[in-house]
Order: C-alpha cells, then sequence, then structure tokens
C-alpha cells in the first residue's frame, strides 16, 4: 500500500476501527509490567486508536505513521480532547522501516496486522530493527499479529461481500464498504481490494497486499533483528498462544547494544 491509498483510504478506517477497544486493556497492562516510567513508541499508529487511550492514562506515547491523513486524523481526535496535556504525545510522519528519532523508548508496539503491510523480508527486517534501535537497554517490543491458520479461512473468490456500514459524522449519511480476497499462498500474500460507497453511485476502490508471516519464521525474524526469543500469546487476555487461539502476539525484549539491530540483507 502506497502513502497516497494509507491517505485515501485514512477516513473510512478510523469510522470503522474507532470503537474496537479490544486491545487496549493489554496495552495498558503491558506498558504498566514492561515500560513503566519510559515513553512508549507505536509504529504504524494510524489514527491514532491505540495510542489515545494510553496517553489518557498518563503515558508518553509517540506515534510513526506513513500517512500524513491518518495524522491529521489523530492529531483532531487528541485535540479534542483538551484534559490531555501536549507534551504527552508526538506524531511523526516517517516510514517505519526508516525512521530515526532522538528518543528511546521503553516498549514499542506494532498493533494489529499493521506488520502484514511489510512487503518483503527486508521490509520486515527493516520494521524490526528501527524498532530495536529505538529501545533502552532491556526494552520489549510487541507485535500482534493474525494466527497461523488466518489465511486458510479467508475468502479466495475475488468476490466482493459486505462487511461493514458507517455513518459519515459529516454529512449523516451512509458509508457502506465491501471486500474482496485473494490468497496467493507461494507468497504468503492476501490481495484486499475494498469497494467503498456513499451518496448513492459515488465508489471508491481500494487495493493493497499483506504478506503474512507464521510464527517460527516471525521468531527468526526477531532473532535477527537484535531481539531474545519472544513469549507468544493467543489473545487480549495474554492467554498461550495454541490450536484455535483468535490472535497471535509476541513479546520480544531487545538485547545487546544498538550494533546488535544489524543492517539489511539481501531478499
Amino acid at each position: 500500500m502506497t502513502q497516497n491509498t494509507y491517505d485515501a483510504f485514512a477516513r473510512v478506517y478510523d469510522l470503522q476501527h474507532s470503537t474496537f477497544l479490544d486491545d487496549v486493556p493489554m496495552y495498558l497492562r503491558l506498558v504498566r509490567e514492561l515500560s513503566p516510567n519510559q515513553p512508549v513508541l507505536e509504529l504504524g499508529s494510524g489514527s491514532g486508536r491505540v495510542m489515545i487511550p494510553l496517553v489518557e492514562a498518563g503515558h508518553r506515547v509517540v506515534g510513526v505513521d506513513e500517512s500524513g491523513e491518518m495524522l491529521r486524523l489523530a492529531q483532531a481526535h487528541l485535540q479534542d480532547r483538551p484534559h490531555i496535556p501536549a507534551q504527552r504525545y508526538s506524531l511523526v510522519q516517517a516510514d517505519a522501516r526508516a525512521v530515526v528519532l532522538d528518543e528511546r523508548f521503553g516498549l514499542v508496539l506494532i498493533a494489529l496486522n499493521t506488520f502484514l503491510h511489510n512487503a518483503t523480508r527486508d521490509d520486515q527486517l527493516a520494521t524490526l530493527r528501527a524498532a530495536r534501535r529505538h529501545l533502552v537497554p532491556g526494552g520489549a517490543l510487541v507485535v500482534d499479529l493474525p494466527p497461523n491458520d488466518e489465511l486458510a479461512f479467508q475468502p479466495d473468490d475475488g468476490q466482493f461481500q459486505f462487511e461493514a456500514t458507517m455513518i459519515d459524522p459529516r454529512t449523516g449519511g451512509e458509508i457502506h464498504k465491501y471486500v474482496a480476497s485473494r490468497i496467493f499462498w507461494a507468497t504468503q500474500e492476501q490481495e484486499l481490494t475494498y469497494r467503498i460507497t456513499q451518496n448513492g453511485p459515488d465508489e471508491q476502490f481500494v487495493s493493497f497486499r499483506l504478506r503474512h508471516v507464521f510464527k517460527h519464521e516471525m521468531e527468526l525474524l526477531l532473532l535477527h533483528s537484535g531481539f531474545e526469543a519472544p513469549a507468544w500469546y493467543g489473545d487480549y487476555d495474554l492467554g498461550p498462544y495454541g490450536e484455535g487461539s483468535p490472535r497471535m502476539i509476541a513479546v520480544a525484549r531487545a538485547v545487546g547494544t544498538d550494533a546488535d539491530a544489524g543492517t539489511p540483507s539481501s531478499a
């Protein structure tokens, strides 16, 4: 997905996901347990769905996203909460693979399938190494992924199916979202095409690919990026990961020095 695609998709994404808070208690718990006195970095922070509750709970959070429109929405949501001091958060427009910040963090978050937007192995390693470079010694990374069997349950016919109806707060009109899915097993990719309709015949199409990653593959990526072998969890209550788990959540501690984050290798 290009930056322009993220920008075009931002408002609909924000409307659909603004009420999804299932993972927020987990992140609040992990911040308390793993990084109680350190700032938090979220890579791919989008319109602020996760970072805003963390900021409201008193934590300093830096949100990084490639999409200027996503960050504009996040800024608007934060400004709608005048009780939040401005010094408690920062929004940075940057590519997560190459971001360079002056600050170090006790915890880095990559929430709700965001990691799947890394299309190649080099992209995956670059994102993980960027996270590692921004952690204090002993800091931790949390990556929320779909479980190993997720692709097996996804449609593979390319036909549009209804996904959601949202109300546009600006007009009061309905926005309808449809999704078509194709699976490419050889590359572990899922192509998603969204059809978004509103105001009668008006339509918008947005298409991108996700590269799924399996448990042992992710573990190797983390080990090659300066992290310890991760702890694995299967749900937002941090239950064990196993057959039938709805999520696959890695929590990995940084090891060594910044040099151990390494440099990208060729694909």
